[in-house]
């Protein structure tokens, strides 16, 4: 409550320092994500028949205009905890970064806790992060957002791309190690709606050291990794009735898996390092329906955490185990949108999540979404 307090008397501090300087111009927006679900079947029966009623996201920002080329901007976020769980809704700080626009000729330099690049173009296509998150969020193959360093621009009116320099840990975590997470898109946009989009980024490690992964990741490997590295491509569609998007990535934590283990005693006596490789893709869309302010989307997605059958990532009670046989899931996502007032979402829609694992069943959700949008306008002080 203390931590809360001090956050909102800081923002009131920074409006009215707004209203004292000349020609600034300021704005307070947030949204929310509010669901009602119920878990009609599920992989793990203690999840069977589980439903509540939860906020998934709430957010409340602030941004302060304090000349043409510099904006400031300041997030908050909260969440409902996990099923079960007694904790209070806490907020937290999920962007807080000066823009500064025109340092170079059409470029912006982020400096502080801000998006990163790995998938907001693809996320922006999508358009529901409100129902979910996108394949790589989603998998957390990287953070939405991050703190360091970002340039992005236009190199011509067809040609964009971003620069960030991380720490790598996201925004929920400090630094842990001397290394630098550095990620690169690169997009065209050669006809009006269509975006074609490539990514890469690397961050080394020290396997003695911390790793990214074990903040990033509930996901672990048996070895320390010497370093991170994904790809990714993406291409989207976008007209005034619909939009298409299709993207496919590949992540390689390099050494950090173990091939030809050998096991004497129940002790793992001998092994050569192997790359684990994670990969996934995403096909989504949705359209406007000839019922007056209803649309529907759809989006199937496949992820594969470990890409080889002879590479294994755990070892307990004198058994290797999570090499890549049968380990890929799928997501199908189907909904509408129902739009009653501009700002306002209500959402049916369903998950469905299938395992390749022999005699595994598949997650069934139904979820009601709320989706809402606040927006107080330019506040322009005198």
């Amino acid at each position: 409550m203390k931590t809360t307090s001090m956050l909102l008397i800081l923002i009131v501090f920074a409006l009215s320092m707004t209203v004292s300087h000349a020609q600034t111009k300021s704005k307070i927006d947030g949204v929310v994500f509010a669901d009602y679900y119920y878990n009609l079947d599920n992989n793990n029966p203690k999840e069977i028949d589980r439903n509540a009623f939860q906020l998934r996201r709430v957010y409340f920002t602030y941004e302060n205009n304090i000349t043409d080329a510099i904006k400031l901007r300041f997030r908050l976020e909260s969440e409902h905890g996990s099923y079960g769980s007694t904790s209070k809704i806490n907020p937290f700080v999920k962007h807080a970064f000066i823009e500064w626009g025109n340092l170079l000729p059409k470029h912006k330099l982020y400096i502080g806790i801000a998006e990163t690049n790995a998938f907001k173009n693809s996320e922006d296509f999508w358009g529901y992060r409100s129902i979910e998150k996108t394949i790589m969020d989603l998998n957390k193959i990287s953070s939405s957002a991050d703190m360091g360093l970002g340039l992005k621009g236009d190199l011509n009116p067809l040609l964009h791309h971003w620069l960030t320099v991380m720490n790598g840990t996201g925004y929920g975590a400090s630094e842990g190690d001397r290394f630098k997470k550095i990620g690169y898109a690169l997009w065209l946009t050669p006809a009006k709606g269509l975006m074609i989009e490539g990514y890469v980024d690397y961050e080394k490690q020290d396997p003695a050291e911390l790793q990214t992964a074990a903040v990033m990741s509930a996901g672990k490997d048996y070895l320390g990794s010497t370093g991170y590295m994904t790809w990714k491509a993406f291409i989207g569609y976008d007209q005034p009735r619909f939009t298409v998007g299709a993207e496919v990535f590949q992540r390689t934590n390099r050494e950090s898996g173990i091939e030809n283990g050998q096991i004497a005693e129940g002790n793992l006596v001998g092994y050569d390092k192997a790359d684990v490789v994670k990969g996934g893709y995403s096909f989504f869309g949705s359209l406007i329906t000839p019922i007056p302010r209803v649309k529907a989307y759809a989006r199937y997605d496949v992820y594969d955490p470990n890409q080889s059958e002879t590479v294994y990532t755990k070892f307990a009670n004198g058994t290797l185990s999570g090499n890549g046989a049968d380990d890929e899931n799928s997501l199908i996502i189907l909904g509408l949108d129902y739009i009653p007032e501009a700002g306002i979402h209500i959402m049916p829609n369903v998950l469905i999540k299938q395992y390749t694992k022999a005699d595994s069943k598949t997650d069934l959700t139904g979820r009601l979404t709320l989706y809402a949008k606040f927006n107080s306008g330019k506040l322009v002080g005198e």
